[in-house]
């Protein structure tokens, strides 16, 4: 080999270097991508499959007795009109 093809084939290694690299930083970059929406996906899908299961069951229901707070109010209405 002469030394200008020598000095070609190692410019032109050190270029097919260069571009592996690049390369194999865009596939990772890609995967890294294509890793995080596959993620959200099944997040979002799992977040809103709990949410129907959530609002598809029955709601407990809850008595208070307000009769002390009507007392409270009625006191207090029959101490106005004293005054």
């Amino acid at each position: 080999m002469s030394l200008t093809k020598a000095d070609s084939y190692k410019n032109n290694k050190d270029k097919r270097k260069k571009e592996e690299k690049k390369k194999k930083i865009l596939f990772r970059l890609k995967a890294a991508l294509a890793v995080v929406i596959v993620v959200l996906a099944v997040a979002w899908i799992g977040y809103s499959g709990y949410q129907k299961i959530e609002e598809s069951r029955p709601r407990a229901s809850v008595t208070a007795d307000y009769s002390a707070f009507e007392e409270y109010l009625n006191g207090l209405n029959s101490a106005e009109g004293t005054e």
